[in-house]
């Protein structure tokens, strides 16, 4: 990690010192065994093949472009990318994307808690909350327990399960921290001082039901298919310049958290790209560009977003984060077919 914090000026900053070197992400194998071990105590399934298995999951995305974002952009219009990372907190960003993405695929589903049986609707947020990505990062980055820059993604999964949830984007008057906004200033209210009770108060009311350790390409597309946002860590950089498609290719190393939320596992794909694609949201907001369209369709992929061929991404920690219902299988539309958009 860090041993400082990192404040950028702009966009710029960021990724030039990312490209120059700064670790806002690492990949912790002794962190990924505890957050395993706190899934597995809470009755979870620590592994993506035992979750893809037990809820028949398996092979539901296969051959087909599942698109769960645009479940976001039916709830929150114009919500991604949700602005842009100020600090070295890409973590908690990559972390409330993929709470984002499982969230309104929840809400879209119609599938009531399976604990209190209440069907939930869209949270009301304001304009300017929705345009800043609905929920906080800064919630999330808070409980990092360091007071540097950089973390895990797996210390981050084991915060939204045990301690700090989801938190929409307003202010929270209880705590005299608003929150509507992003802030790198209110990212770091916190940092080797834990949150008091007060924060985790809040938190516990927005918890996420459990999560998953993928390890394969199947996993994450299955997950992926049923509407199970992912964050992810790893060292790969990617050009700032996407093909016609939307494709950017392996350009140097970032050591960064980024979010997945989207697969392309269509035949045609395959031919043209040679392996399955997947739809990558940084955090950096408008900082690359290039194509959008997806092809054979008339949808555009997320400002900031790129899609990365799954050969690029391969060795990456992948961290699936569920819903209030676990992982229940979820009927989400399939836009497997050409021109059918």
């Amino acid at each position: 990690m860090a041993e400082k914090e990192f404040s950028f000026e702009n966009v710029y900053d960021v990724v030039k010192s990312y490209e120059n070197g700064f670790i806002g992400a690492v990949c912790d194998p002794v962190a990924t065994e505890k957050l395993q071990a706190d899934i597995a105590a809470a009755g979870g399934l620590p592994k993506g093949a035992m979750a893809c298995s037990a809820y028949g999951l398996e092979d539901s995305g296969k051959g087909k472009l599942s698109l769960p974002f645009l479940e976001i952009l039916k709830l929150y219009p114009d919500s991604l990318p949700g602005g842009a990372q100020g600090r070295g907190d890409c973590v908690s960003w990559s972390t409330r994307n993929a709470g984002l993405t499982t969230m309104c695929c929840d809400i879209t589903s119609g599938t009531p808690d399976e604990a209190s049986g209440k069907l939930e609707g869209a949270p009301d947020v304001s304009d300017t909350a929705r345009l800043a990505g609905v929920l906080s990062t800064e919630a999330i980055y808070n409980w990092r327990r360091h007071g540097g820059d950089g973390w895990s993604c797996a210390e981050a999964a084991r915060v939204v399960l045990k301690d700090s949830g989801l938190w929409l984007r307003k202010k929270y008057e209880d705590i005299d921290v608003d929150f509507t906004t992003y802030s790198s200033r209110n990212a770091g209210i916190y940092g080797s001082q834990t949150p008091p009770d007060s924060w985790r108060k809040i938190g516990a009311d927005h918890l996420i039901r459990t999560a998953t350790v993928l390890d394969t390409y199947e996993q994450l597309r299955d997950m992926l298919a049923n509407g199970y946002g992912v964050s992810s860590c790893g060292g790969e950089g990617f050009s700032s310049v996407r093909d016609l498609n939307g494709v950017s290719n392996r350009s140097g190393s970032w050591a960064h958290a980024l979010a997945y939320i989207a697969v392309d596992d269509r035949p045609e794909i395959i031919n043209l790209y040679g392996v399955p694609l997947i739809l990558v949201q940084n955090s950096w907001g408008n900082w690359n560009d290039g194509g959008r369209r997806i092809f054979g369709t008339s949808v555009d992929i997320p400002v900031g977003s790129f899609w990365a061929r799954w050969s690029d991404l391969k060795n990456r920690d992948m961290i699936a984060l569920s819903g209030v219902n676990g992982w229940p299988p979820k009927k989400l539309k399939s836009y497997g077919a050409r021109g059918n958009i």
